[in-house]
């Protein structure tokens, strides 16, 4: 088959003279073994014998996407993703194989396995106790937090089960203590109230590296806040990358500690990126309630299945939910903006709980009404900030904790009828050429040869994403770790109000760091943007 099949294939296809010359010598460039050779050859005479189903662009494309694929300037690593989200309940641990995909822009990633890791209840809580306005503390219990929660992530990583020998790089977000995304009375001195941009992740690299013997990439959100930009939430670029339809707007609506919303226009409507913003409270009132109104030694950390607050639905408060929504004036800011524990701190449930005990409510009363809070403050966030700009949404994607409550999922449903809800993993991603006409390759998403005879009218056939919705946050880390010593950066959000993109990341190399570093400087031409994910 070979060389000859290769022009063969593509001959029949019609190709222009100037894309068959491109596609002979980028295979020829190569020199690629004779195995190789017969595997591009097949792809090609696939796609030709789907010339009906495909434009010439997108069977050409499709050809040299393998052949990029195949490419000795790839970069393949196996990552280890950490997160561990506002609710402190789990270290997310994901190994993923992430490779380029040639001097193109886009990448490649494989989640080869993802687990949680519990927190212990006693770090929890001294975690806990810290985020908040006022938390009496010092500077050795900071430090000594800081080496505690590194030991956590190492153990974290060397309770996977995962063959470590086989694993290149550790990417850890750590456990997010404080994030101040605006700057307030510069000049007047701290004391006076002068706060600076900034944010504070903690889990000590030196100690997961020293456990592992792995290089670690940590550090992610603080060259965010450098380029004065709001350093949270990060994963819009992730998911755009992963699920931007071609006709329809989608948006990514991760529900964990806090709230967070991606806006994903079409390809249709030209050249676009993302925009995203925090709606606001996620599962960190509920699950603070929960623990409130159930302590003792059966003390419960959240509301497992939605039981409570489906017990209590016919006692919500909805005259309480309105005083409440309007007396919090993050709710009405513009985006871009962003939140934490810094508002929509344990504090403040307390404050609702006591409020909704005094107005007569049941336990699962209470729970039911602040769980109807944190949606509809989602709910009102797509009417005031989504909806008046892009139009009508056509499906929202659910991620995060708040995935697996029925009742946060069904509301938003029954808020929004003409839209389609579903979990993130449900997502597909489509097969075909972008519209933009770029030249971007939004094609089989899983790199295989076997999609190419399918049944392809434009855009009408897709793929499910396939990640799991609780995994998504891991994965991306891992992805940043891999773009970091790639030395490479992530679009920009469309809101956001500086436009330069920034590596994100901080390194601190392990025994194999000379191997990491040899392997991501292989690919010299690779594109410094991140461009489309495919996931095998």
């Amino acid at each position: 088959m070979g060389r000859l099949a290769l022009f063969l294939a593509l001959d029949r296809v019609k190709v222009g003279s100037v894309m068959l010359m491109r596609a002979l010598l980028v295979t020829l460039s190569m020199s690629p073994n004779a195995g190789e050779i017969d595997e591009i050859g097949e792809v090609a005479q696939v796609a030709a014998g789907s010339r009906k189903q495909f434009s010439i662009f997108d069977a050409t494309d499709r050809v040299l996407l393998h052949i990029h694929h195949l490419s000795r300037n790839m970069v393949k690593l196996n990552v280890i993703g950490l997160n561990c989200g506002t609710s402190v309940d789990g270290v997310d641990v994901a190994h993923v194989s992430i490779e380029s995909i040639g001097s193109s822009p886009h990448v490649s990633i494989e989640l080869l396995s993802y687990r949680e890791h519990p927190v212990p209840t006693h770090l929890r809580k001294r975690v806990l106790e810290l985020c908040r306005r006022g938390a009496s503390t010092t500077l050795e219990e900071v430090c000594d937090l800081n080496f505690e929660l590194g030991g956590l992530f190492a153990e974290a990583v060397l309770a996977s089960g995962i063959d470590l020998s086989e694993v290149d790089l550790v990417a850890c977000h750590g456990q997010t203590l404080w994030h101040n995304p605006v700057a307030l009375r510069m000049g007047d001195g701290y004391a006076k109230g002068e706060r600076r941009m900034s944010t504070l992740q903690m889990a000590e690299s030196a100690v997961i590296n020293e456990k592992t013997g792995i290089t670690v990439v940590n550090d992610f959100r603080t060259a965010e806040l450098a380029r004065s930009r709001m350093g949270a939430p990060l994963a819009g670029f992730f998911e755009a990358a992963l699920i931007r339809h071609p006709t329809k707007l989608r948006v990514s609506q991760n529900i964990g500690g806090m709230g967070n919303v991606t806006i994903i226009p079409p390809f249709c409507i030209g050249k676009s990126t993302y925009s995203a913003f925090d709606t606001g409270p996620g599962n960190v009132l509920i699950d603070a309630a929960v623990r409130i109104l159930t302590r003792g030694p059966d003390v419960r950390q959240y509301d497992a299945d939605g039981l409570m607050g489906l017990a209590g639905e016919a006692q919500i408060d909805q005259e309480y939910i309105e005083r409440y929504i309007s007396s919090v004036g993050y709710f009405a800011e513009r985006p871009p903006k962003t939140t934490g524990r810094e508002i929509f701190s344990d504090d403040m449930a307390r404050s609702i709980v006591s409020d909704l005990q005094e107005r007569g409510l049941s336990h699962n009363g209470i729970v039911a009404t602040i769980t109807r809070i944190t949606v509809e403050s989602i709910a009102r966030a797509y009417e005031e900030f989504v909806i008046p700009e892009h139009g009508e949404i056509d499906e929202i994607y659910i991620c995060g904790g708040g995935a697996e409550n029925p009742n946060l999922t069904s509301f938003l449903q029954q808020r929004f009828p003409r839209s389609t809800v579903r979990k993130l993993n449900d997502a597909t991603s489509p097969r075909s050429m972008s519209p933009e006409g770029d030249g971007e390759v939004n094609g089989d998403n899983r790199l295989s040869s076997s999609a190419a005879a399918a049944d392809l009218d434009g855009f009408a056939v897709e793929a499910k994403v396939g990640i799991p919705a609780e995994a998504k946050e891991a994965v991306m880390f891992a992805l940043l770790g891999f773009l970091c010593v790639c030395g490479r950066s992530v679009p920009i959000a469309s809101n956001e109000t500086r436009a330069e993109q920034a590596i994100m990341g901080k390194i601190t190399p392990g025994k194999n760091f000379a191997a990491v570093l040899r392997n991501a400087l292989d690919a010299q031409e690779t594109k410094d943007v991140l461009g489309r994910i495919f996931v095998k």
